[in-house]
């Protein structure tokens, strides 16, 4: 196949992806399903509703958007992804893994766009990233395991730290690979486990009290409980402490590296704008992420009294922490 060909191939590919509609419609109804309660995840929810806006879909214009927050009772996701699939919404967007496979559980026959840090594969939500071959199809945050690298960074940041304290629920502990990248480092680690997200003040108290002279947090924002309480309370440690995205830092935190998750929801309004259009879930490949950044807010780092080095500050981008109004 010459040059030519590809060229004409992929435009092709593209119009089937688009669908048959060439302008956004009248009369949508998408649902949005997440983990976390409506408070702790109204960030990323605007985020994705400004997604819209951006594809021409507006709340009170062209579209109807029914919300169903699971308060972190991962039981009541399938049940709450029935009542959307009820009430007819044409799209779901999955705020998680955990919502995806509520929303495959049960809303098995409606379209949804999942956002999340797992492999959809592996987690049997799709046949394959390109051609996902069911009613799924999305976006995930984390295209490899970056928790060597950022172990790294934060060594490079802090290089006087021996111990780290690695922060997370059982299956993102699972997930992450940091025992060979610690070796090299020459750092020794203590895994803390978050069996219940509430816990996270009982694992701050322990490491205060523990040798652990920097902390490193694996769990995605959009399955943290209260994520500005999580992420001052293990601030308040006064230990250096690497998150894994954006809204982390927003939130107070000190530094992240990773793939912006609130850019990921505006991405995913796009694909759920190409299904609201005629697209099918089964033909729309699974977007990983375009590239990973480096975060800092430098104002928490002062407050409690953890100074940024000049390289960090060089090297990423600041954040100023945020207040929902």
């Amino acid at each position: 196949m010459d040059r030519r060909q590809v060229i004409a191939s992929g435009f092709a590919a593209a119009l089937l992806a688009r669908g048959a509609y060439a302008a956004p419609r009248s009369g949508a109804r998408v649902g949005y399903l997440e983990f976390v309660s409506a408070p702790d995840g109204e960030m990323l929810y605007r985020d994705f509703v400004e997604g819209l806006k951006k594809h021409g879909y507006a709340e009170g214009r062209n579209l109807t958007i029914v919300r169903r927050s699971a308060g972190n009772a991962n039981e009541r996701l399938p049940a709450m992804a029935a009542e959307l699939a009820a009430a007819r919404v044409e799209v779901i967007l999955a705020a998680s893994s955990d919502a995806a496979r509520g929303a495959k559980s049960g809303a098995p026959k409606t379209p949804t766009v999942f956002v999340m840090g797992g492999n959809p594969v592996l987690e049997g939500l799709v046949t394959s990233l390109s051609r996902p071959g069911g009613q799924l199809t999305g976006i995930v945050t984390q295209g490899e395991d970056l928790t060597a690298k950022r172990l790294q960074l934060l060594k490079e940041a802090f290089p006087a730290i021996r111990t780290v304290a690695v922060v997370g629920s059982p299956l993102a502990l699972s997930r992450s690979a940091y025992d060979d990248a610690a070796q090299r480092l020459q750092l020794s680690v203590v895994a803390l486990r978050l069996v219940d997200h509430s816990d996270f003040r009982d694992v701050a108290a322990t490491i205060g009290r523990g040798a652990a002279d920097a902390v490193l947090v694996v769990d995605d924002a959009d399955a943290v409980a209260g994520v500005y309480s999580y992420a001052k309370v293990l601030m308040a440690t006064r230990r250096p402490v690497m998150f894994n995205s954006d809204v982390f830092v927003e939130a107070h935190g000190l530094m992240a590296y990773g793939a912006s998750l609130r850019q990921q929801y505006r991405r995913a309004a796009g694909i759920v704008a190409q299904l609201l259009e005629g697209a099918k879930a089964a033909q729309v490949p699974v977007q990983m992420p375009a590239g990973y950044e480096l975060w800092f807010n430098r104002r928490a780092g002062e407050e409690f009294s953890i100074e940024l080095p000049r390289e960090v500050q060089t090297r990423g981008q600041e954040i100023n922490s945020r207040t929902l109004d």
